[in-house]
């Protein structure tokens, strides 16, 4: 499915380490196996997170010895800034999921090439659920360990398009912004306010069309990191959607810091994403938010 293009062994690369580090990922969380401790933001992180990250940096090292790496769990190097190359891992994307045994959560790896993701690939332990996407070869999905994978294409928005948002993207106190965004485009909103971001977020029964991020606080916000982002970038755009910040523009990876502050416009098609885009500038800039 990836023949021809110039990431074809990259993309076994990423298959091979996510898949590996989903089984560990399951192993515990099936076995109620991994303790958990608290980070310095009051965050958690899980012996899975760590076994994880331990996997992907092992697979990484032996097959791309002289690319880079930025890893949620790992200690930054300013060094990559130089590569063209660099991986972008998060072990385990759903920590606090995983402690509450939701099911919902996932590994992520994902290659940029000079500041574009070029190849992602993710895996739910819970289910064996893969994602992979490759630049320019498409989107696909299957199962952790069976070779078949099935292409992913969006299919039609429906009318009136519904639209969510996210606790991690602003929620609640944005829900009264997002009702008159909606509203803009004669669209609707959906309840889904724990949804997450990840290459699952448009797959099968689909519980929304559009995802927003936006903070009612100030203009420029912390909204997500590098390795939060990269996979399901890639993964939505390969499929027929599309991906931007609130200024329209398409995010850049293997940056310092390595985070995003101007929110997130994610669609399952490129003209609702227009659609969107106009209504949420006149929406927050009405606000005073932009």
């Amino acid at each position: 499915m990836f023949e021809g293009s110039p990431h074809q062994e990259d993309a076994a690369v990423a298959i091979a380490a996510a898949v590996e580090a989903g089984e560990a990922v399951r192993d515990l969380y099936e076995h109620a196996a991994a303790s958990t401790y608290a980070k310095a933001d009051g965050s958690v992180v899980t012996d899975a997170d760590f076994a994880a990250d331990a996997i992907v940096r092992r697979v990484l090292a032996k097959r791309r010895p002289a690319d880079a790496i930025l890893t949620e769990e790992g200690q930054d190097d300013s060094a990559r800034l130089v590569e063209h190359r660099c991986w972008i891992v998060d072990p385990i994307d759903g920590t606090q999921q995983f402690v509450e045994r939701t099911g919902d959560f996932d590994v992520l790896v994902a290659l940029a090439v000079d500041g574009e993701p070029v190849v992602a690939a993710s895996v739910q332990p819970s289910t064996g659920l893969l994602c992979v996407a490759v630049a320019g070869a498409g989107a696909w999905t299957g199962i952790a360990g069976v070779e078949d994978l099935e292409r992913v294409r969006y299919d039609a928005v429906p009318e009136p398009p519904r639209i969510a948002t996210s606790i991690w993207f602003g929620a609640p106190n944005n829900l009264g912004a997002l009702d008159a965004i909606a509203d803009r485009i004669g669209g609707s909103t959906v309840d889904h306010t724990r949804i997450g971001f990840t290459p699952r977020l448009f797959l099968g029964n689909r519980p929304c069309d559009a995802i927003l991020g936006f903070r009612t606080t100030g203009r420029d916000q912390f909204m997500a990191y590098e390795w939060d982002f990269a996979v399901g970038d890639l993964f939505i755009h390969e499929a027929g959607g599309c991906l931007t910040d609130l200024d329209g523009v398409r995010f850049r990876y293997n940056r310092m810091p390595p985070t995003f502050a101007r929110g997130l416009i994610a669609t399952v098609s490129p003209a609702l994403h227009d659609r969107l885009l106009t209504a949420t500038r006149a929406e927050l800039t009405e606000r005073g938010l932009l």
